[in-house]
């Protein structure tokens, strides 16, 4: 079925706009190493970051995006407007107000119970380490072998994950800091391309980009799926649910108290480096990260792990959730049935 002419018009300008914002080149520290020296010196966190200079600019382009609300995908790319209006305040105010708005809109703070049934396969350990040109082409012989051609991979400085999938851009982008092992590739490669590629990929091929964007809220579903998607191939690593447990948890303490405070807890159950790798991914983006103040979306990992884990312990398929980067709760099979979407081939 034909979709409205302004909601494909509301569609193609929402994509324009994710296609001008980097949000992780604004997000990440540019001086995490001098950071993390500052801290060790003194007790307190403080980061530099690139400014996004064009944050009214890219408000003013969301105020214009004009979707039709009486169309259910025109409600859900007025959501995915607000999100991403969020996003562009948070990186432009810096504050904890901004940052506790963008993550409460998204549901990131949403409660998750422990998965029921077994824990997942434990991960082998591997003492290699991949130079950083093996893991590029070990990433582009996975895109070409699943024919993900138009894909790029790029190695990113200015990064706190070790791989960032860029889909307005086709871009993979690698940390070059990051230790990964040829264990790690395999999970990295499950994770990266097995899900948010191909789910990018499959949401290209749908007649609005939103699909391939993300709709609001589908973040979840994305990472749960990835980290099933790792469990599958090689496992998770020893005790990766208590730690992601652990990281929502720190997230939900973040919200009140600053680096330090969150650190001094964290340092005893996990060591100094993890303690400063996990405050540095909570306290990111915020001006202020003394402050109470959190970017909340790696609590993302242990909600998706938990709510994914219940989907398919209830026996749901997950078939309808690879038309695109869609949400647990998104009402797919009816847009199926209205033929506004299709399943991929």
């Amino acid at each position: 079925m034909q979709l409205p002419q302004d909601l494909l018009d509301a569609d193609t300008a929402l994509y324009s706009i994710h296609e001008r914002l980097a949000s992780s080149r604004h997000l990440n520290p540019l001086d995490e190493v001098e950071a993390h020296a500052r801290f060790l010196a003194c007790g307190r966190a403080s980061f530099h970051y690139a400014p996004l200079n064009d944050a009214d600019e890219l408000l003013r382009a969301c105020d214009a995006v004009r979707p039709p609300v009486d169309h259910p995908l025109g409600l859900e790319v007025a959501a995915a407007v607000e999100e991403l209006r969020l996003s562009v305040l948070a990186l432009r105010d810096r504050t904890g107000v901004a940052f506790e708005r963008l993550g409460v809109a998204a549901g990131w703070f949403e409660s998750a119970e422990a998965p029921s049934g077994p824990p997942p396969p434990e991960r082998k350990k591997d003492g290699d380490v991949l130079a950083l040109a093996a893991v590029l082409d070990a990433f582009r012989a996975a895109l070409g072998a699943r024919g993900f051609h138009r894909w790029r991979v790029e190695a990113d400085p200015v990064m706190s994950a070790r791989v960032v999938v860029d889909s307005p851009r086709r871009l993979l982008r690698v940390n070059p800091r990051a230790t990964i092992s040829p264990t790690d590739m395999v999970a990295l490669v499950a994770h990266e391309v097995g899900v948010h590629v191909a789910r990018a990929e499959a949401g290209a091929g749908q007649p609005l980009t939103l699909f391939s964007l993300g709709l609001a809220g589908s973040l979840v579903a994305e990472e749960g799926l990835a980290l099933h998607a790792e469990a599958q191939a090689c496992g998770l690593p020893v005790g990766a649910s208590d730690r992601l447990a652990l990281l929502a948890a720190a997230a939900r303490r973040a919200r009140e108290q600053g680096f330090s405070g969150v650190y001094r807890g964290l340092e005893p159950l996990v060591g100094p480096r993890n303690a400063w790798v996990t405050c540095l991914r909570l306290k990111r983006g915020l001006a202020e990260p003394e402050e109470p103040g959190v970017y909340a979306k790696d609590r993302v990992y242990w909600l998706g792990w938990c709510r994914v884990s219940a989907w398919l312990a209830a026996g749901r398929s997950t078939r309808t959730l690879w038309v695109g980067k869609v949400g647990l709760d998104h009402p797919v099979q009816s847009w199926l049935d209205a033929g506004w979407i299709t399943l991929p081939g």
